[in-house]
Parts: structure tokens; sequence; C-alpha cells
């Protein structure tokens, strides 16, 4: 169920960028025509923006379960099924409702269409500003990046002490679990650099961030499967 919910956030992600970010980018002919549906405050705007950043949010919460589940599956694998049965609900409702804690902000705020090599983007115009949407990613990202990397730890270090049967058993576990913790890390640092680092904005960092989504979201996509 939470690989379930992930995959939603990752497809939206994608469908998101596929039929309304990136197709302005690479046909910016389409712009003109579309624009002009926009330039005044919008629900649809808001919606677009609002869901697009609930499916980032969501994602760095399904990360904290998702290595925790991982790593409760080595460590306690006789217990691991009643321990996820009880532990499931709960951390499915909270991937759909600890992302609003860091949307609330935009939700009340003004969007707004900015320019971005050749197409458009939604930027917002801060109701409060001290709560910008850039320094609850970083909350929800440090939180998640310390998850990963003590579940990881953990898991891999737990891995080298059982046996050689146990230990190819749960090769394949670990090592997309790795691989996955190394995409979502990629992504930790861009939203790290936008929080942390005014300087460091600009056209450069957006782009980067924009492959370190596609990365995990694709990458997660991917390696889930394989994991299940």
């Amino acid at each position: 169920m939470l690989f379930a919910m992930d995959s939603i956030s990752s497809s939206y992600l994608i469908l998101n960028d596929l039929l309304f970010g990136r197709v302005f980018m690479y046909i910016p002919q389409l712009c003109p025509i579309v624009s002009p549906y926009f330039y005044a405050p919008s629900i649809t705007l808001k919606i677009i923006h609002v869901f697009h950043h609930h499916a980032r949010f969501a994602k760095s919460v399904a990360q904290t379960f998702m290595v925790l589940n991982r790593m409760t599956c080595v460590l306690l694998p006789a217990t691991y099924n009643t321990i996820w049965k009880c532990l499931t609900p709960v951390a499915c409702f909270l991937v759909y409702t600890l992302p609003f804690a860091g949307l609330w902000n935009i939700i009340i705020s003004r969007q707004y269409l900015i320019p971005f090599r050749g197409g458009f983007g939604i930027n917002y115009i801060k109701a409060v500003p001290w709560a910008a949407l850039s320094m609850f990613q970083a909350i929800f990202v440090l939180i998640a990046l310390t998850s990963t990397v003590i579940c990881t730890t953990v898991t891999l270090y737990k891995l080298i002490l059982l046996p050689g049967r146990l230990r190819s058993i749960e090769k394949s576990l670990c090592l997309t679990s790795l691989s996955i913790s190394i995409t979502f890390l990629l992504v930790a640092v861009t939203q790290l650099l936008f929080a942390f680092c005014p300087s460091c904005v600009g056209e450069p960092l957006y782009l980067y961030q924009l492959l370190a989504f596609d990365l995990y979201s694709v990458g997660y996509e991917k390696k889930g499967r394989g994991l299940n």
C-alpha cells in the first residue's frame, strides 16, 4: 500500500511535467496559445501548483516509511508482517495528510506564471512572508534524509552479519534500497540548496532539481517494482 501511494505521487509528478511543465519548455510555440488562460489568478493554476508540491512532500514522507519498512524486513523478519499490518494504515494516512503542514501557505497565496527556458513555470506571492515553501521542503527532506541514512546503514550492516544463505536472499533488497537512497540524496541536496543557499538559486539549480526528481521518480518506479 505504501508503494502504491508513492507510485501515485510519482505518476502525478511525471504526468504533470509531461503535460504541463516540460511540454512548454520543449515546445515554446504553445505558450502564446495557453498563457492567456493563466494571466489572471486561476483556481486551475492553484490546483496544479498545490497538487504538484503535495506529491513532492508525499514522496519525502513515503521515503521515511519505506526505508523503515526495509530495515524491519531485515531486522525482524519473523514479526515483519504483523508490525506492518498495524503500521501501514497509519503510514498511508500520514503520507496523505502531513504534506499539508508544508502546503498551507501556497494554498492561501496567489499563484502566477514565470518564464523559464522558453516555456513557463508557476511561482507564488507569499501570503505569510516567513512561511517559504523551500523551508518546509527542507524540513521534510532533512527528516527523510536522516531516516534514510540511519535505516540504510543499519540494513546494510545487518546484511553483512547474515549467514551466506540468507544474505543472498536479502542482497537484491538492499542493493535496490541503496540505489533508491542515493537518488533521494540528490533530491535532498537540491532542496537544501534552495532553502539555505540563496546565492545558489538560479536556472542551473532549477535544472539540477528537475533532473534529480526525474531520477528519483522514474528510478523509484522501476526499482520499487523490483522490491515487490
